[in-house]
């Protein structure tokens, strides 16, 4: 009887992790969205309202390959011919 009664209270510490923890398929993925980006330079990015951004971690290096028509490999300080002022 005494075993019984243990196995009862034990089942839900075994039972209740497992029924709330997220399975691997539908864990978050982050994505990233460049559609903000107006030009896109080593050091941040200006966007559509001419306003200048850092780039976060490691996004230079994927813009620069998805969008290199609007990329310029230079600091945004050194470029004195901006895109949109064409």
């Amino acid at each position: 009887m005494k075993m019984l009664k243990w196995a009862i209270l034990a089942a839900p510490l075994v039972i209740l992790p497992t029924a709330f923890s997220t399975p691997t398929a539908a864990r978050a993925v982050v994505g990233i969205d460049f559609g903000g980006v107006a030009i896109g330079y080593r050091d941040g990015y200006y966007d559509h309202s001419h306003r200048y951004h850092r780039w976060a971690r490691r996004d230079a290096e994927r813009y620069r390959t998805q969008y290199h028509d609007n990329y310029r490999d230079m600091t945004h300080s050194r470029d004195h011919n901006r895109a949109w002022e064409r």
